[in-house]
């Protein structure tokens, strides 16, 4: 499918051709990354052509290819996936080497004595990362290929995810014309220095969050200064009681209950959570937990545990705004966009400190509270579930207050719109 350029305005600007790219896209995926590029494409497809770029996979955890390569549309999107194997071909695993994994245990001392922290490529595939990108998948040649071939076809392309071969690889392929939505997280695989040559070699990054701009800067060396902060725009509504009523009898929950919304893994902070559960429970009648997602973990049975599985997305939204609070344990999030929903529905959040983005939405906001360790979850859910009723309204519009000012489409879609414009002006220099 030939992307046109679409009517112009003789008065305004051209209507671009952008190409997004990520590692796997679907109605059906909800991930962080994916249902973030989905709900930027909808919208940017308004007033650009916009063609998406994608892997042929609905499961992460061994790419196997769900769908046929080629042309595709997916909620009305011209979508085009590309081939790749299982994840792990031949049993090689993805792994990161020794010396990065060095580093990144020891980034807070490093901190102090060397900038940037990820060190420079040496031409060693194994070394710089390029080997943990195909083994870890979706490896995509196809995909590069064309991008290599599209240099009249695209005016910008925007990548989402860092960590995967078809951002960090078609970011180098690309050139200056990319635009760069990283996700980044402080975790060990962006210790590699095939990241070093990826955000450096980016036209623009757009950041989710100011922590996620500070970590760039802090791992790559890198100016981050005059790149922007968009995230995404956030939109949800407060379901009616009745709704919210007719969800917690569906699934048997009584009584008030904090709630966990997401895929219920060990990588997600998920068992520290459980763990925190079982100790809670243990001297208090009240404890309650619902975990919403599908679970990839074994979870152990407790009669005030409830596990709903996968939920349509308006019964995931009644129980969010039924809860007490959400709780989020995970140490790597980029932006989260299921606590900021929580706080627009009007919900505390109990955050893990650990996480810097985490830290800093309930930092900023005053919409919660935020966790270290263990001991310190079990007090945090024990005090949301008895917060006094002044309490919980000022947290609720707190919440509100801080995701309307920084979290509305009308100001992402400028700071995403203007960042394609940037890249399309170096391409004339």
């Amino acid at each position: 499918m030939q992307l046109g350029a679409g009517p112009v305005d003789p008065c305004g600007p051209p209507r671009r051709r952008v190409a997004i790219v990520v590692q796997r896209f679907g109605t059906e995926i909800n991930g962080g990354a994916e249902l973030h590029a989905l709900l930027l494409a909808e919208r940017l497809a308004r007033s650009m052509d916009v063609e998406v770029l994608t892997s042929c996979a609905r499961d992460y955890t061994d790419w196997s290819m769900a769908y046929p390569p080629g042309p595709d549309s997916v909620a009305g999107l011209a979508v085009r996936r590309f081939a790749h194997p299982l994840r792990n071909p031949g049993g090689r695993r993805a792994r990161v080497p020794l010396v990065h994994k060095l580093r990144f245990l020891a980034r807070r001392a490093l901190r102090r004595v060397v900038s940037p922290l990820v060190a420079r490529p040496r031409g060693d595939a194994d070394y710089d990362g390029r080997t943990f990108l195909v083994r870890q998948g979706p490896h995509c040649p196809e995909l590069i290929e064309h991008l290599r071939g599209s240099a009249d076809r695209y005016d910008a392309v925007i990548f989402f995810a860092a960590l995967y071969e078809p951002a960090a690889l078609g970011v180098l392929a690309w050139g200056r014309r990319s635009v760069l939505i990283p996700l980044l997280h402080d975790e060990k695989p962006m210790y590699l220095p095939v990241f070093h040559e990826v955000f450096r070699a980016a036209g623009t990054i757009v950041f989710n969050t100011e922590s996620e701009r500070r970590l760039a800067a802090r791992l790559y060396g890198i100016d981050t200064a005059g790149m922007p902060v968009a995230g995404v725009g956030i939109e949800v509504e407060a379901p009616p009681a009745d709704r919210i009523e007719a969800v917690r009898r569906r699934h048997a929950i009584d009584g008030p209950y904090v709630v966990y919304v997401g895929r219920v893994d060990v990588a997600k902070g998920c068992r520290e959570l459980l763990e925190a559960f079982a100790d809670w429970a243990a001297d208090d009648a009240a404890a309650r937990l619902v975990l919403v997602g599908r679970a990839v973990m074994t979870i152990p049975p407790h009669p005030r545990l409830v596990c709903t599985g996968f939920v349509a997305e308006d019964e995931r939204d009644a129980l969010i705004a039924g809860a007490a609070a959400l709780v989020i344990p995970s140490r790597y999030e980029s932006l989260s966009l299921v606590t900021l929903e929580a706080m627009k529905l009007g919900v505390p959040v109990v955050a893990n400190a650990e996480c810097e983005v985490l830290d800093d939405h309930i930092r900023e906001s005053g919409a919660g509270l935020a966790y270290r360790g263990q001991r310190s979850l079990v007090a945090a859910l024990r005090r949301m579930l008895a917060l006094g009723s002044d309490e919980r309204e000022r947290m609720r519009v707190a919440g509100q207050r801080y995701v309307e000012q920084r979290y509305a489409w009308p100001r992402v879609l400028q700071q995403v719109s203007d960042a394609v414009e940037r890249v399309v002006a170096l391409r004339a220099d």
